[in-house]
């Protein structure tokens, strides 16, 4: 997949905030940003209802000494935890967090089932896309 050059009008004033947004986040130049920009919304609007590859990340935030409701994992084929760690923010609150991987639909099935017990508040985070795997490996093959 080689790179295709394009050109693209934008206002001056949202040119100027895309660079204010280069420079604050560190980007080498405007295709740079524009690149990780498209790759943000791809993950952002990832389907949930597919079996596409997708990892996430849940943080769950809950008193030290309840009792959450096991989560199996067997209903979830592709699912798979690559991590799992818990630190204590105060003497009584933890926060769990929780990387996994495995289609879109178990990997947020399963989240949901774990957020949404009582008494834990948390959230799921899409890290990555099937396409952006993609991306990345053609990336580097290019290098």
């Amino acid at each position: 997949m080689g790179l295709i050059r394009f050109g693209v009008s934008m206002e001056e004033e949202l040119v100027e905030m895309l660079d204010r947004i280069i420079e604050r986040e560190g980007y080498a130049n405007r295709s740079e940003a524009l690149r990780s920009l498209v790759r943000k919304e791809l993950v952002r609007t990832a389907p949930e209802d597919d079996s596409r590859e997708i990892a996430g990340i849940v943080t769950l935030i809950y008193r030290y000494g309840h009792k959450r409701k096991e989560a199996p994992t067997e209903a979830y084929p592709s699912l798979k935890i690559t991590a799992n760690l818990q630190v204590h923010l105060q003497d009584d609150i933890c926060q769990k967090i929780i990387t996994l991987q495995g289609s879109s639909r178990d990997v947020t099935s399963w989240a949901r089932s774990v957020i949404s017990q009582k008494g834990v508040v948390g959230g799921l985070t899409i890290a990555a896309t099937e396409e952006i795997y993609d991306s990345l490996n053609t990336e580097h093959r290019q290098k």
